[in-house]
């Protein structure tokens, strides 16, 4: 144990984090951002295998070791906590999280059965305590870039949304709850939720009906590799190819009446602070597109053509950012009354989402989101 860590006092106002489940995300969602966070430290661990909870603490300079997660939510010195847990334990913690006035940052999925969202929905709303999914791509500018897009018009209709989420599964995730089926396995499961909510962020749910395909044949009857198309009532279609047994591809495609938009290796700030890049391809110059084009921060290469005429290839660069870093000053800004919180039903319709959709890959029902 790091001594000089153990002996180091939170200074005041400092928001003191838990964690409950030494997974390997644990690291690089919490352990290694926070050193970016003024104003927040984690100060105490638990798991179930105690040997792996002070050879993270050690790591980290993380002061107390937990066996019992129970142990650590009746600490007076904590204040909020993170929950690395497999899916199927998500509801269960942030129920007795929130119940004992802990703050809760959890893993998503947010649960696993949609039976467990009418009693979590009574805890958040009788809690003191704020209660967010971690989907940290949700607090990135690229969101809200993109509904400014889609809203302005000024590319004309939104006519698709494509999207591929495939990440090859490191070591068949042979020894991790993504490989069984009862704990939430398999790669809608784990991805589904960034598409849904990337819908929900730019165009809604509303009145979209989804349709969805699986061989189910990774191990133990996972989805391996996962396609879920949603269709609007307006044309809008959005379609998502999703996998652990594709090559990587990380990407979503807009495309408009007048142009191309496209986030391409869109997890890369998961890793670090990198830049992101929505690059622009016109197929079509409109007076709108002209209004427009004083807001793009950076610009490619041009047609050929008149001096005059405006670039076919544009790019909006946005600063480099740790989506973790992004997603932790995000939350500690909602604990200390400086941001809103997000609502509980945003994070609730997507988990009724992800369940059905998965559910009609097996039965070819459609389901209708309302």
């Amino acid at each position: 144990m790091n001594v000089a860590a153990a002996a180091h006092e939170p200074a005041v106002g400092d928001i003191r984090f838990g964690i409950i489940g030494c997974s390997a995300i644990a690291p690089r969602a919490l352990l290694e951002p926070i050193g970016h966070v003024a104003g927040a430290r984690v100060t105490a661990l638990a798991n179930r295998t105690v040997a792996k909870a002070e050879e993270m603490a050690e790591r980290f300079g993380v002061s107390v070791v937990y066996r019992h997660a129970e142990d650590l939510l009746k600490d007076p010195e904590i204040d909020a906590v993170y929950i690395a847990l497999s899916n199927d334990l998500h509801a269960e913690w942030i129920g007795k999280a929130l119940q004992a006035h802990k703050h809760v940052l959890v893993e998503k999925p947010l649960c696993l059965n949609t039976a467990d969202l009418i009693p979590l929905a009574a805890i958040v709303e009788q809690s003191s305590a704020y209660l967010l999914e971690g989907v940290m791509v949700q607090h990135h500018p690229w969101q809200r870039e993109l509904r400014r897009i889609v809203e302005s018009g000024c590319y004309g209709r939104l006519r698709s949304i494509s999207t591929s989420l495939c990440i090859p599964a490191k070591d068949g995730h042979a020894h991790n709850y993504r490989s069984r089926p009862e704990q939430g396995g398999g790669c809608f499961w784990d991805l589904g939720v960034y598409w849904l909510q990337l819908l929900q962020a730019v165009v809604g749910l509303e009145q979209a009906e989804f349709r969805s395909q699986s061989d189910f044949d990774g191990p133990h009857g996972c989805d391996w590799t996962f396609h879920a198309q949603a269709r609007y009532p307006g044309g809008l279609e959005a379609s998502a190819l999703f996998s652990f047994e594709r090559p990587y591809r990380c990407a979503h495609i807009l495309t408009f009446d007048s142009a191309v938009v496209t986030l391409q290796d869109c997890f890369r700030a998961n890793l670090g602070f990198y830049k992101m890049t929505l690059k622009t391809e016109m197929t079509e110059i409109t007076e709108l597109v002209k209004d427009i084009t004083p807001n793009i921060t950076a610009t490619a290469a041009s047609k050929e053509g008149p001096s005059h005429q405006l670039p076919s290839k544009m790019k909006t660069v946005f600063e480099p950012i740790n989506y973790y870093v992004n997603q932790l000053e995000a939350f500690c800004s909602i604990i200390r009354g400086e941001a809103e919180p997000i609502p509980f039903r945003e994070a609730a319709e997507r988990v009724r989402l992800l369940a059905a959709i998965h559910e009609a890959a097996r039965s070819g029902e459609t389901i209708y989101a309302v």
